[in-house]
């Protein structure tokens, strides 16, 4: 689990970023009524995660260099989306799984939505606590723009706020626990983003 550090290198809070976002685009070009090559799916789809990538950036204070990671990691070049969704989907089907079911992808982008959404939805905000922001409604903005995004990439997958709350249940529950290796300030800058993203996202259902 992602927790506040401010030691962690901008690199390594960038790349837990990156992953689940190649896996949201992977779910993408399998979500729709056509599987479509996620090289294609990411050019139909350039402005979207142009601007998605510029928020991150933003959001992590990440140098030019850092964001080129994404370029290394190649998730949006092109290859089929379909023998990667056991991976992004947590192993929700066994592999291999039988391609030709449409209850068994469906399944699988569904899962892998929900997996991906909320680890991108963390790893945001992880990389957020880390800065010196005077001001979190900025920030807290930025985010909720990005998982916006993210969401529309997806379809009617999931929606920002279902989103929110799986995060909350499952990543911020552990991060707010009494902890004497996570600092309380820490602790109060990731309860303080949960309170302006709930006001903020709880309308998107």
């Amino acid at each position: 689990m992602t927790q506040p550090n401010a030691s962690v290198p901008e690199s390594s809070l960038a790349r837990e970023i990156f992953g689940p976002l190649g896996g949201i685009v992977a779910v993408g070009a399998a979500a729709g009524e056509t599987v479509v090559p996620v090289g294609d799916f990411a050019a139909a789809h350039r402005a979207e995660l142009d601007r998605l990538l510029s928020l991150v950036q933003e959001v992590g204070g990440f140098g030019d260099e850092t964001m080129t990671i994404v370029d290394e990691l190649g998730w949006h070049k092109t290859h089929d989306a379909i023998p990667f969704l056991a991976m992004w989907s947590g192993l929700i089907e066994p592999y291999p799984f039988d391609a030709d079911d449409p209850a068994v992808i469906r399944r699988m982008v569904t899962m892998g939505a929900d997996l991906q959404t909320v680890a991108f939805l963390h790893a945001l905000i992880a990389a957020a606590t880390t800065r010196p922001h005077a001001d979190l409604a900025r920030p807290s903005a930025v985010i909720a723009e990005a998982l916006r995004l993210c969401c529309a990439l997806l379809g009617d997958v999931t929606s920002p706020a279902v989103v929110f709350r799986a995060w909350r249940v499952a990543r911020l529950a552990p991060v707010l626990q009494p902890d004497p290796n996570v600092p309380e300030d820490a602790r109060a800058r990731w309860r303080e983003y949960a309170h302006r993203l709930e006001a903020l996202l709880l309308n998107d259902l």
